[in-house]
Order: C-alpha cells, then sequence, then structure tokens
C-alpha cells in the first residue's frame, strides 16, 4: 500500500520558492514522517507450515528548500520484528523456508529480531524551469525499476536522474544507477551485488542458480519517453541497459473514450528482452541471463469505468523463445495481469488471464473494495528452460478494503489483503512444488500514519 507521496510517484516536495539564504533554505525546509504497522500471515495445506509476523516500522525525510535552483534532502528508516515465528529454519519434513513473512524485515539476515535502521535518501537536486537532476540516493518510479512498496519500505536506489519537461506534453527521463536499497535488506548493493538477494530459483540446466554474488556490472542505464497524444491517449517506451547483463525494452499505448455517463479504457504493452555481454559471467553455470536469451511479452487491458465502478479484463502472453527476467530486488513487473503477492517474472510460455472489480462507497469517501481473479497458466515445474522457480499453474483470489481516515485521525490509512491462490498444474507430489506457493491462504493488515 503506497504512501501518498509513494503513490504520486515522487516523494513528498519541499518549498519549491527559491529561499535568499542557506538559513533560509533549511529554515523552509520540509519534514515528512512515516509509521507503518504490517501483521501477514500465511497458512499451508495439510502438515505443510503456517507462518506469522508482525512488523513495526518509522522514517523521516527532510528536503531544503531551493536555494539558487539546489536543494538537498535525505531520510532514514527503522523496523522491528515485534513478534513472528521462527522465519530462518527450514521445515524439518520438507525442507521448505518462509517465503512472505521474512520480507517484513532482512531477507539476509532472517534470525534478527532487534531494532534495523537503514539510510535511504540522500541528494542533491536541482530544478530548472519545469526540469529535475537529482545526484545522490533516491525513490524513483518507473515500470520496471519501482517502490515495489508492499513491506515495511521500498526500494530507493543510487545514481544520476533527470527529468526534462521542456516540450508540450512530452517527458524524457534519463539515469545511470550504481547502488540499490532492496526492500526487505538493511544495506545497500551495487547493481550487480543487488542481484541474488532474493531467492534464485534454478537455471535451465535445473540446478539451483549460482550468480548470487558472481555477477559483474558497472550499472543500470535507464531511458524513458512519454508523451500525451490527446485527453485520454498516452503513449511510452523505456528502454533499461543493465551493463553485461541484459537489455529490456518496454512500451506501452493507453487510450480511452466517454461511453454515456462512463468511459472506456484501453491499453497495450510490449516487452523485449535479450542477454548483454556474458549475462553477468562468462561461466554461464555463474550467469543471470543465458547467452542468447530473448524474451518477448505482451499485455493487454480492457477497463470500463462509470461513478464508483471500475472494471477491467487484462491478458498476458510470455512467448516460449525464453525466461522474462528482471530482477525482482529491482521492482515488479507492470504486466496488467499482475495481482499482489505473485510475480510473472521468471517464466517463458506462459498465458494470464485476470479479472479486477473496485468500488469506491459513495457513503464513505475514500473507501474502496477491490476484488481480483486469476488464471496463470505457467510451463511444467520441470521444464527449467521456461520455469525459473518451480511454480505451477494457479488461480489466484485477492480482495483487499482500504481506507484513508479524515478528521482528528487525518494521515492514518488501513489496508486488509487476503488472497488464496490453488494448484492448476503438477505437483509431481513435492511439497517443493506446493509450500507458499499454491493451496495457500494469505492475509494481511497494514496499518500507515504519514506526518
Amino acid at each position: 500500500m503506497l504512501s501518498p507521496a509513494l503513490a504520486s510517484g515522487q516523494p513528498a516536495k519541499a518549498d519549491t520558492l527559491p529561499a535568499r539564504t542557506l538559513a533560509e533554505a533549511f529554515g523552509r525546509g520540509q519534514w515528512h514522517g512515516r509509521v507503518r504497522n504490517y501483521f501477514m500471515a500465511t497458512r499451508n495445506q495439510d502438515t505443510l507450515p503456517d507462518y506469522y509476523a508482525n512488523g513495526l516500522g518509522a522514517g523521516a525525510r527532510f528536503e531544503t528548500a531551493p536555494l539558487h535552483g539546489f536543494s538537498v534532502g535525505a531520510g532514514g528508516f527503522f523496523w522491528v520484528n515485534l513478534a513472528s515465528n521462527d522465519l530462518a529454519t527450514p521445515d524439518a519434513a520438507t525442507g521448505t523456508v518462509n517465503r512472505y513473512e521474512v520480507g517484513l524485515f532482512d531477507v539476509n539476515n532472517p534470525a534478527r529480531r532487534r531494532l534495523t535502521g537503514r539510510p535511504e535518501e540522500l541528494f542533491v537536486r536541482y530544478r530548472w524551469r519545469k526540469s529535475v537532476a537529482t545526484f545522490g540516493r533516491q525513490l524513483l518510479v518507473t515500470p520496471l525499476v519501482n517502490p515495489q512498496d508492499g513491506r515495511l519500505s521500498p526500494n530507493y536506489e543510487q545514481g544520476l536522474w533527470l527529468e526534462v519537461n521542456e516540450l508540450a506534453r512530452t517527458r524524457i527521463t534519463a539515469g545511470w544507477l550504481t547502488h540499490m536499497a532492496v526492500r526487505s535488506t538493511s544495506e545497500w548493493a551495487s547493481v550487480a551485488r543487488s542481484i541474488g538477494l532474493y531467492p534464485t530459483g534454478v537455471d535451465e540446466t535445473g540446478k539451483r542458480a549460482l550468480y548470487a554474488g558472481n555477477l559483474s556490472s558497472r550499472g543500470l542505464g535507464v531511458l524513458g519517453v512519454s508523451r500525451q497524444l490527446g485527453e485520454r491517449t498516452r503513449v511510452q517506451a523505456w528502454n533499461y541497459y543493465a551493463d553485461n547483463l541484459f537489455n529490456s525494452l518496454f512500451t506501452e499505448l493507453t487510450t480511452g473514450r466517454a461511453v454515456g455517463a462512463g468511459q472506456l479504457t484501453l491499453g497495450a504493452q510490449y516487452h523485449y528482452q535479450r542477454t548483454v555481454g556474458h549475462g553477468g559471467n562468462a561461466d554461464p553455470r555463474l550467469a543471470y541471463s543465458a547467452p542468447g536469451r530473448q524474451a518477448h511479452a505482451l499485455s493487454a487491458r480492457l477497463g470500463a469505468q462509470r461513478g464508483p465502478w471500475s472494471l477491467s479484463a487484462n491478458y498476458t502472453r510470455i512467448a516460449r523463445t525464453g525466461r522474462f527476467l528482471f530482477p525482482r530486488e529491482w521492482g515488479r513487473e507492470p504486466f496488467y495481469t499482475f495481482l499482489p503477492r505473485e510475480r510473472q517474472e521468471g517464466y517463458g510460455g506462459l498465458d494470464a488471464a485476470m479479472l479486477l472489480a473496485s468500488y469506491a462507497v459513495p457513503a464513505a469517501p475514500g473507501l474502496k473494495a477491490e476484488v481480483g481473479y486469476g488464471q496463470y497458466y505457467l510451463p511444467d515445474v520441470k521444464d527449467f528452460r521456461l520455469n525459473k522457480y518451480g511454480m505451477p499453474s494457479y488461480s489466484q483470489l485477492n480482495s483487499s478494503l482500504s481506507y484513508p481516515f479524515r478528521g482528528w485521525a487525518k494521515g492514518l490509512r488501513g489496508q486488509v489483503l487476503y488472497l488464496y491462490k490453488a494448484s492448476l498444474g503438477d505437483t509431481y507430489g513435492e511439497a517443493r512444488f506446493v509450500a507458499n506457493k499454491v493451496d495457500m491462504h494469505h492475509l494481511n493488515l497494514i496499518v500507515n500514519y504519514d506526518f
């Protein structure tokens, strides 16, 4: 659940009126604080282990008012494990490990229960006319590199980031990133070492993937162009060049038209990926992206809005040419068929269809109910070339309720998310293809306070 600042795509903005002195720039700077309590629980089938955890986090950021166009900002976050069962020890009977709850804390040290902190933002920003340049540690929101703010604190990136808005109805974005603060970790890591902090799955031969800690890359280059073609039509294209790893191209067209008292919307995406250089390591056994790998993906949406109702039908196809790969550590993929708590990254030969409905309750402004149901047909769990994580085909039902409080409780927001995933594919009677993946219930209770 994004905070208002994250949902807008940028951190809370500082005073944009120029200061005349350094003291005035700091004196008119703006603070933003956030507190989040997150309870999460997973119930697996039969004798497979169940999990629960409750995490509490708090953080703050500060940005000065601009002085001669320049401003500086800094922020950090702390969290603590208030309660959980054992998230670190593999289940003795099946060898499976916790998947979801450990992400509330530090996946690199799941047994840690004491207070943990992480420096997040530290940047210099320059504003010129309508454009902005930022150097340092910052929060970024793009189609593939994004906060994926579904735990206590989101992703942050380090590098140079430019947003050029000097052309009418056009935004040009460019950046070079060298380090990442990955969600659910407590340390900053280079682009190369940030890959593999999450579970790595298997390589194309079915052996445990060994690329974590064995990759080399100078960084990640990002170039994006978006243009508003009309009142309801927008096109965007983004290219992600991960040096010595891969190149990923994302394009999207969205449009709509008024129909009576409502609106119809259409969306279409195309993704193309290929390996760059050695895929991270000259030894194919240690590479992230297999030599010669190519991936193509299409995603489409047909939606309708009328009054408080919003409905959409969504479809995604990933071709069998190769796995669709993008480090889960860097953000979630923007396929229209995405439902919280599962991904379509890591697979080829995938077909997914999903229906999504939401209702904004008129009698309680801000109260929103949402239900999504999807069926996801993946390659067989033993088709290692196209199935990286041993995930069977499955169906998923999500339901959520969110509400931003008003009046004396302004800044307080709550969300309840429940989901169930059922297996649609053969799991060969092996727990590793079931535990924390399918035939499971999952509950999230989230309370946020922004001030």
